[in-house]
């Protein structure tokens, strides 16, 4: 799906924004309630996470310096997962409404919009849920692919470490750049994070620091 295409869809939600900053607390729930999956991510443990300098990983790529903790109880966005987020970025949690009902693509469910703009780079890193997909980590990841970007090609795919945590990512290609997400493994099944931005390379630092420091919320 383009860029534009995208925009328009998710404002056609009718989102309603709850803004404010994360602080550094836990919970064990994601907007209330676990995902319909309920289990775990079936990813395997992995031990060391694959170094892949340039496209499509980009692993070079050292990550931003830590701003504010994103996930902790009594902050917008409530996940089974927590991680750092650069200074100055703008955190808000996503709420339905009574007539559109939940922000959603797909199965994927939207839960928090971290925004870049505040810092002068352009873009938004989106925290999702994937309810109802059969299967792991990479099975919930294809499923967010296929419905965020159907026109998407080049996808590829590799399990990793994310901070603490088993992870899956994928590396696609849109509009002539090279986007991506991950599937963190918790609880209560994967959350999912993705990269969106006219220029993904820009907030490449942001969404490493997010993968090196994502911790399970265990409160």
């Amino acid at each position: 799906m383009q860029r534009r295409t995208r925009a328009a869809v998710l404002a056609a939600l009718t989102i309603t924004l709850a803004g404010g900053c994360a602080d550094a607390a836990e919970t064990p729930s994601v907007g209330g309630a676990p995902s319909v999956g309920g289990a775990p991510s079936a990813s395997p443990s992995t031990t060391a996470s694959p170094v892949t300098p340039g496209p499509p990983w980009h692993d070079e790529v050292a990550a931003a310096p830590a701003g504010t903790t994103v996930g902790g109880k009594g902050t917008p966005c409530e996940l089974p997962v927590t991680f750092s987020l650069p200074p100055r970025w703008k955190v808000e949690a996503v709420e339905g409404s009574a007539e559109y009902g939940e922000p959603a693509v797909g199965k994927a469910t939207l839960l928090c919009e971290l925004d870049a703009r505040p810092t002068g780079d352009l873009g938004f890193l989106r925290v999702w849920r994937v309810d109802g997909v059969a299967g792991g980590a990479e099975e919930h990841l294809k499923h967010f692919v296929d419905a965020y970007a159907p026109k998407a090609t080049g996808a590829q795919y590799r399990r990793l470490r994310a901070g603490t945590l088993d992870a899956v990512e994928v590396s696609y290609t849109q509009d002539g750049d090279t986007d991506r997400a991950v599937a963190l493994s918790s609880r209560y099944g994967p959350v999912l994070l993705s990269l969106d931005s006219p220029d993904p390379k820009d907030l490449l630092p942001a969404y490493q620091l997010v993968k090196q420091s994502a911790r399970i919320n265990r409160a």
